[in-house]
């Protein structure tokens, strides 16, 4: 993976909450019932005749549309994430690879990840570890 793409996967989740957020608030000030009535009759004689009222929530194209772009993004991450997996494996400098695990998996920021790896690291010196894996590492 590029480096691009890892800064992709340590974005996506804060993205993906905002979104769901946006989504959720709309929903509950758009909110409303909708209702239609139809009429119909039974199956069997003596095919009687009645109503049957359908009842749902309104919801507008624009919440749709949200909605789908969620769902493209977290397949995103998804996806990020598996390769992610396979690939860290593959480092072979153990504080990069616990940096750039704890980055993707759990969340952390740089400060985090330099209080795990010992009081003589800080979080710029992680963070530059990281970036000169990658540019050494990636074309």
């Amino acid at each position: 993976m590029t480096f691009k793409e890892y800064k992709k996967l340590w974005a996506l989740p804060a993205d993906i909450k905002a979104r769901e957020s946006r989504i959720e608030k709309l929903l509950h000030r758009k909110e409303a019932i909708a209702q239609d009535a139809v009429h119909g009759s039974a199956e069997n004689f003596p095919y009687t005749k009645h109503t049957v009222i359908i009842r749902g929530v309104e919801t507008d194209a624009d919440v749709l549309a949200m909605q789908e772009r969620l769902k493209k993004l977290n397949d995103e991450y998804d996806r990020l994430y598996g390769r992610a997996l396979i690939e860290i494996e593959d480092i072979t400098d153990p504080e990069v690879r616990v940096a750039i695990s704890r980055r993707s998996f759990d969340g952390w920021s740089w400060a985090e990840v330099a209080q795990e790896l010992g009081a003589l690291r800080d979080a710029e010196a992680v963070r530059k570890s990281v970036y000169d894996y990658f540019k050494k590492n990636q074309s």
